[in-house]
C-alpha cells in the first residue's frame, strides 16, 4: 500500500508577512519582479520571501502600525465596493486582505502593498490639495494672444507614456496655468516652488472634468525672469 506525502504549500500570517513587506519597503524601496537583477538587485517579493523563511523575521512595531492600517484601508475598500468591477490587481489586492493567511503565490501582491499604499494616499492627498485649487481658480489672460504671467510652479507632473510633462502654474490671486512640454522644464528653471516671469500664448480657457475649475492653458512658454526681481 503507497503512502503519498502530502505537498506543503508555504503559507504565512497576513499582518506579519505585511509587516515584513513594510520592513523592506522602508529599507531598500520597490522593486518589482521585472526589474530585478540576480545577484545584484533583487526585488520587494523575493526579499519579503526571504526575510519570512527566518525563525523571527524582522519588523518594527511601526512597521506592525503601518500594516494594520493597509488591512483597514483596502478591507474599507472592499466593503464599500462590493460587487462593483474590480481590476484583476485589485480583485487579488481585496483576496489578499481579506483572509488571515497568505500563500507563496499572492506574497507578489502583497510585497507590493506598501508601495501601492503610499501612492494612493499621496493621490488621493494631491487630488484633494487640486480639489481646494480649482474653488479659487479664474480664467486668466486674453485668448489668442500672447500674455505676461508672474507665477511659482506648483506642479511638475511627468505623463512617460505620452513623452510629456504636465507643468502647473499659480499665479498671485491663485488662477491656474497649465502648460504641455515633451522637453525637460527643469532646463528652463521651470521647477516645483520657483516664483517666475513668463510669456506664453494663451491657447484655451477650459473647465476641468474632474474638479469643475477653470484653468487657463497656455503653450510657446519662455521664461522671462528667474526670481521675485
Amino acid at each position: 500500500m503507497s503512502n503519498q506525502m502530502k505537498k506543503i504549500v508555504p503559507t504565512y500570517d497576513t499582518k506579519i508577512a505585511l509587516a515584513v513587506a513594510n520592513n523592506v519597503y522602508v529599507k531598500h524601496g520597490y522593486v518589482r519582479t521585472t526589474e530585478a537583477t540576480f545577484g545584484e538587485r533583487q526585488s520587494n517579493k523575493q526579499r519579503v520571501t526571504e526575510a519570512l523563511a527566518k525563525a523571527n523575521p524582522k519588523y518594527t512595531k511601526k512597521d506592525m502600525a503601518m500594516a494594520e492600517e493597509i488591512i483597514d484601508h483596502y478591507q474599507g475598500l472592499l466593503l464599500f465596493k462590493l460587487g462593483d468591477k474590480q481590476s484583476d490587481f485589485q480583485e487579488s489586492v481585496l483576496s489578499c486582505i481579506a483572509q488571515d493567511t497568505v500563500q507563496y503565490k499572492m506574497l507578489g501582491v502583497l510585497a507590493s502593498l506598501p508601495h501601492t499604499y503610499k501612492c494612493t494616499i499621496e493621490r488621493e492627498k494631491r487630488q484633494e490639495h487640486e480639489k481646494k485649487m480649482a474653488k479659487e481658480s479664474s480664467f486668466v489672460g486674453e485668448a489668442k494672444k500672447r500674455n505676461i504671467f508672474d507665477i511659482v510652479v506648483e506642479m511638475v507632473k511627468p505623463l512617460p507614456h505620452k513623452g510629456l510633462n504636465i507643468i502647473t502654474f499659480l499665479d498671485s490671486n491663485k488662477n491656474i496655468i497649465k502648460y504641455f512640454t515633451p522637453n525637460d522644464p527643469a532646463v528652463d528653471g521651470i521647477v516645483i516652488g520657483a516664483n517666475l516671469q513668463i510669456s506664453g500664448y494663451v491657447k484655451d480657457h477650459q473647465i476641468n472634468k474632474y474638479n469643475n475649475g477653470k484653468e487657463t492653458i497656455a503653450n510657446k512658454i519662455r521664461v522671462l525672469r528667474i526670481g521675485d526681481k
